[in-house]
């Protein structure tokens, strides 16, 4: 017998319409919010604004000027070095109040559509983690996240944290998805033979060895193959299983139905192991490689792995530890 198709809907309806406390999606917008504001900042630090954003007569790299079609900002604004600062200059306060949660939405929009037009104006330097960025800032924007952590909830209800009430999960399940995917895309796309046994996983102990990777210091590893083959490995099998997450994350929400699978899953929490091990792939990553804001910008998605109430019992662990 066939299920109802009505019912297919409703359970799909219902797996969507949850609701949640906001913490961890405030939490997420601060710490991506602030790591992109980093990012633009040490832009200006570097004196790079111009050279990026600027035509070719204005010391400018991009060949922007070249192009059939002019993006938006040149189309309003003359290609010059006042308006690549200007655009510095907005980029960062954009995502600034974005982070800290002042007029979240309008900020959030103001920020994403200068970001992308920085992309367009010089496309060489748009890179994975950029888009990544964009799609998550898309999405913080289209949540409820200024209701906790933000000048928005202090100004509506008096508190800094907002007043409790739950807000739609359906954006941090979205970000879980988007997370998985591309860590699985990734994993099935390194197929050089450095990745693979036959190839000895060698592949991290060849990168470490690119002097336009690694960060000065860690160019002598010879003594630690055996640990970089080990990571190379760890790398791999990380990427290859993210799909399980959404098995853990179905488990969960039908706790209810029989299966050893579905209990052990429950039970011991699959995807806390998982998630440390990303964590301390990309603290690796941060250390040993110059790869820009990436491996901080993951790090900053990670809290949307845990539902709430769980940042809430780690919160209160913690505090007890302390005492």
């Amino acid at each position: 017998m066939t299920a109802n198709p009505a019912s297919r809907w409703e359970r799909w309806v219902q797996l969507w319409d949850r609701y949640e406390h906001p913490r961890v999606l405030g939490l997420v917008r601060l710490l991506v919010g602030f790591v992109l504001f980093y990012d633009f900042f040490h832009i200006g630090q570097l004196g790079l604004a111009e050279t990026l954003w600027a035509a070719p007569s204005e010391g400018g790299i991009s060949n922007v000027m070249e192009r059939p079609s002019l993006p938006l900002l040149f189309q309003i604004f003359p290609a010059s070095a006042a308006t690549a600062n200007g655009l510095h200059i907005a980029l960062c306060l954009s995502a600034f109040c974005f982070a800290v949660g002042c007029f979240t939405r309008i900020s959030g929009i103001i920020f994403l559509l200068l970001y992308a037009q920085s992309a367009l104006i010089i496309p060489l330097g748009d890179r994975g983690i950029d888009l990544m960025m964009r799609n998550v800032v898309f999405l913080l924007i289209c949540s409820e996240c200024g209701a906790w952590g933000s000048v928005d909830a202090k100004r509506k209800t008096g508190n800094w944290f907002g007043d409790g009430g739950d807000i739609p999960a359906w954006p941090r399940h979205l970000l879980i998805l988007q997370l998985v995917v591309m860590y699985f895309a990734a994993g099935v796309q390194k197929v050089g033979m450095d990745w693979m046994p036959m190839g000895d996983f060698s592949a991290l102990y060849v990168v470490l060895h690119d002097p336009a990777v690694v960060r000065a210091g860690f160019s002598d590893i010879d003594s630690l193959y055996l640990m970089t083959q080990l990571a190379t490995a760890t790398t791999m099998l990380f990427e290859w299983s993210s799909p399980l997450l959404i098995l853990v994350y179905f488990y969960r929400i039908t706790p209810e139905r029989p299966g050893r699978l579905r209990r052990a899953f429950n039970r011991w929490n699959f995807h806390w192991y998982w998630i440390a091990v990303g964590v301390f792939l990309h603290i690796g990553i941060a250390v040993t490689m110059a790869l820009g804001i990436f491996p901080y910008a993951m790090v900053a998605l990670y809290p949307a792995f845990f539902h709430p109430d769980e940042i809430l019992r780690l919160w209160n662990w913690r505090k007890r530890k302390l005492i």
